[in-house]
C-alpha cells in the first residue's frame, strides 16, 4: 500500500477515471451475483416440480444476457483503468528524464549508464504494472469479495459462510511472510539486472576496440557471468513466487471441503435447501478470483515497491545549490573572471587535483592553459563550468561567485568545446544547431566556415543532411572536432572555452581555426580560454598558464615564458624542432 500512498498525486489528478472504474466495477459485481441466485432458485423449482420447460429457457436466457453485459462492461472497465496506467508511464519517464538532466557530475560518478537505463525502462514498467494490476486486483477482490460474502451470509447462511472461509486468514498470514521475502530477493534481482544492462552497454559502446584486440571471448565470458548472476537471482525470486499458488489452491480446496461438510449438515437439519447449497458453492467458486487477486496483489506490489524505491533514488535526490542571482547575463561592465582555488579534490578521492590556483582573466582576453598530462587543466575547466563545487576557494564572474549564479543563466554565458567530441546519431545540420535550434542555414554555414568544416561537408553525398551515425562513427576524428567547434561558434556567449579541441586536426587547419577564433572573439568581445598540448597555438595569446601537479608553475605571455627556460621553454622547443 506504500506504493499507492507515494503516487497519490497521480490518483488525485486522474480521479475521474478511477471513480468511473469503481462505478463500473460495482455494477459488474452486482451482475455477477445474479447467475448463482438464478441457478439455485431454478434447481429448487425443478426439484419441487414447479418449473416448466419455458421457465428454464427464460432463466438460461437471463444468465446468457447477464454474461454478455458483464463482458461488455469489463471491456470498457479495463480500457478505462489501463489507459490511466499507460498515461502514468509517460509521466514517470518525463519526471525521470527531467531529474537526470538536472543532476551534477557527482551524481554521474556514482551511477553508471546501464543502471540508469534499467531504472528508466524496467523499473518504471514494473511500477506502472503494479499500479494498473494493483488497482485491478484491490478493487476487484475487495468489492467482489465483500459483496459475495454479504450475499452468502444474508441469502444462504452466515454460519456456513464463516465456517467455509476459516482457511483464508491463515493463507493471508503465510502470503504476507512470503511477500516480505519476495521484496528482499527481488531487490537483489533488479540490482544484478542493472549490472547486466551496464555490461551490455559497455560492450556495445566499445565494440570496435573489442574486435581490434580480439577480446570477443573475454567479453562473452563477462556477459555470461553477469547473465548467470541475474538468472540465479531471478530463480530465487521464482522459488518464492512458486509458493503462492499452492498456498492459494490448498486454501480454496479446504474452503470447498468445509462448505460441503457444513452444507450437508445444514441440509440434514433442514436449515438450507439443496438449491441454496448449490448457490453457495457457486458463490464460493466466484470467491476464487478475489482470493487469487488478493495473493497476487502482494506479489506485484512487493515488486513495484522495489522498483519505485529505485526510481525515487533518482527523482528525489537533489543537487545542493544556491541560486541567488538570476540577472547575471545583463551585466555588461568589467566581466572579469576571478579564480581563487585553495584546494580541490574529486569526490571520494584524497589526492588534491588543484591547489593554490589564483588568477584573473580580464574581459575580452585570451588565456591559454597548458602543462603535462594530469596537471589539472581539464579539472580547472570543469570547475569553471560548475561541474563540481569548490570546497575551499571560489570562482567569481564580475563580483558574483558562480556557485550563487543560476545554472541556467551561467550556461548562457559560457560556450564549451569539450576534449572528447560528441555527436548525436543525427544529421550534421542538427548536430551543429543543437545549442541553438532556431538557427538558419546561413548561420550554420557561417559557423561551419569558421570551424573550417564547411568544405568537407559540401563533399559529402547529402551535405548538411548527411547522417553521422552513432557518436559520429561515419566521420573522422578531425571532422567531429570541427563540427563541435562550429556548434560552439553558433552560440552567442561571453566566455568561449575550448578543451584541447584540435588534437585531431592538421597544423594548417589548426592555424586557420585559431585565427578564426581570435577574429570571432575579438569582434564579439568574448573571453577565450583554450586548453592545449600544442604550444604553437598559444604564441599570440594575452596570457598563458602552465600547470603542473595541480599548481601554477608559470604564468605570463609567450615571450616571458620562453625567457624563463622552464617547462614551457623546453616543451616549446621540443615540439618546434622534433
Amino acid at each position: 500500500m506504500k506504493l499507492f500512498k507515494e503516487l497519490k498525486w497521480y490518483f488525485i489528478k486522474e480521479w475521474k477515471r478511477y471513480a468511473g472504474t469503481c462505478i463500473l466495477l460495482m455494477i459488474i459485481t452486482l451482475l455477477q451475483l445474479l447467475p448463482a441466485k438464478i441457478i439455485g432458485s431454478t434447481i429448487d423449482l425443478i426439484l419441487t416440480n414447479q418449473a416448466s420447460n419455458q421457465d428454464v429457457i427464460i432463466k438460461i436466457t437471463q444468465i446468457v444476457l447477464i454474461s454478455i453485459t458483464i463482458y461488455i462492461l469489463k471491456y470498457f472497465w479495463k480500457i478505462l483503468l489501463f489507459s490511466s496506467s499507460y498515461h502514468l508511464i509517460s509521466q514517470l519517464r518525463i519526471k525521470f528524464c527531467s531529474a537526470l538532466l538536472k543532476k551534477n557530475s557527482i551524481f554521474y560518478s556514482k551511477y553508471n549508464n546501464g543502471d540508469l537505463i534499467s531504472r528508466a525502462t524496467n523499473d518504471i514498467e514494473r511500477v506502472v504494472f503494479s499500479i494498473g494490476e494493483g488497482i485491478l486486483t484491490i478493487a476487484d477482490s475487495f468489492i467482489t469479495g465483500i459483496s459475495i460474502f454479504i450475499v452468502m451470509c444474508i441469502q444462504i447462511n452466515w454460519k456456513l459462510s464463516f465456517f467455509s472461509l476459516l482457511p483464508m486468514p491463515v493463507m493471508a498470514i503465510i502470503i504476507k511472510k512470503c511477500g516480505n521475502r519476495l521484496y528482499s530477493k527481488f531487490q537483489k534481482s533488479q540490482k544484478y539486472f542493472s549490472i547486466l544492462n551496464n555490461q551490455a552497454q559497455n560492450s556495445l559502446n566499445n565494440i570496435h576496440m573489442i574486435r581490434n584486440f580480439q577480446l570477443e571471448k573475454t567479453e562473452i565470458k563477462k556477459f555470461s557471468k553477469a547473465a548467470n548472476d541475474v538468472k540465479k537471482k531471478d530463480f530465487q525470486v521464482s522459488k518464492i513466487d512458486a509458493q503462492f499458488n499452492p498456498i492459494i489452491h490448498i486454501s480454496i480446496a479446504m474452503s470447498n471441503l468445509f462448505a460441503i461438510l457444513g452444507g450437508s449438515f445444514l441440509i440434514t437439519t433442514e436449515q438450507i435447501t439443496f438449491g441454496q447449497l448449490t448457490s453457495f458453492i457457486l458463490y464460493l467458486g466466484s470467491m476464487i478470483w478475489p482470493i487469487l487477486a488478493f495473493a497476487w496483489m502482494f506479489n506485484i506490489l512487493e515488486r513495484g515497491n522495489v522498483s519505485w524505491k529505485r526510481i525515487q533514488e533518482i527523482i528525489i535526490t537533489k543537487n545542493k545549490k544556491t541560486e541567488k542571482n538570476n540577472n547575471i547575463n545583463k551585466i555588461n561592465i568589467k566581466n572579469n573572471l576571478f579564480i581563487n582555488i585553495k584546494k580541490f579534490s574529486y569526490p571520494e578521492r584524497k589526492k588534491k587535483s588543484l591547489k593554490n590556483i589564483k588568477l584573473e582573466i580580464p574581459n575580452n582576453t585570451t588565456l591559454g592553459i597548458c602543462g603535462p598530462t594530469g596537471s589539472g587543466k581539464t579539472t580547472l575547466i570543469r570547475l569553471i563550468q560548475k561541474h563540481f563545487e569548490i570546497p575551499s576557494g571560489y570562482i567569481k564572474y564580475h563580483k558574483y561567485d558562480i556557485k550563487d549564479i543560476c545554472i541556467k543563466e551561467w550556461r548562457k554565458i559560457i560556450s564549451v568545446v569539450n576534449q572528447t567530441p560528441f555527436l548525436f546519431s543525427d544529421s550534421i545540420f542538427n548536430n551543429i544547431r543543437f545549442g541553438k535550434v532556431n538557427s538558419s542555414m546561413k548561420e550554420i554555414k557561417n559557423a561551419a566556415k569558421l570551424a573550417c568544416i564547411h568544405d568537407d561537408i559540401k563533399k559529402l553525398p547529402q551535405g548538411y543532411n548527411t547522417q553521422v551515425g552513432e557518436k559520429g562513427i561515419k566521420l573522422s576524428g578531425g571532422q567531429k572536432q570541427r563540427i563541435t567547434i562550429a556548434r560552439a561558434f553558433l552560440i552567442k556567449s561571453k566566455i568561449f572555452i575550448l578543451d584541447d579541441p584540435l588534437s585531431s586536426v592538421d597544423h594548417d587547419t589548426e592555424r586557420k581555426i585559431i585565427r578564426n577564433i581570435k577574429k570571432y572573439t575579438q569582434k564579439n568581445k568574448i573571453t577565450t580560454i583554450i586548453v592545449t598540448h600544442r604550444l604553437s597555438i598559444l604564441e599570440q595569446f594575452n596570457n598563458i598558464l602552465v600547470l603542473k601537479k595541480g599548481e601554477i608553475l608559470q604564468i605570463g605571455s609567450h615571450k616571458k615564458l620562453l625567457s624563463e627556460k622552464n617547462w614551457y621553454h623546453k616543451m616549446y622547443n621540443y615540439q618546434k624542432f622534433k
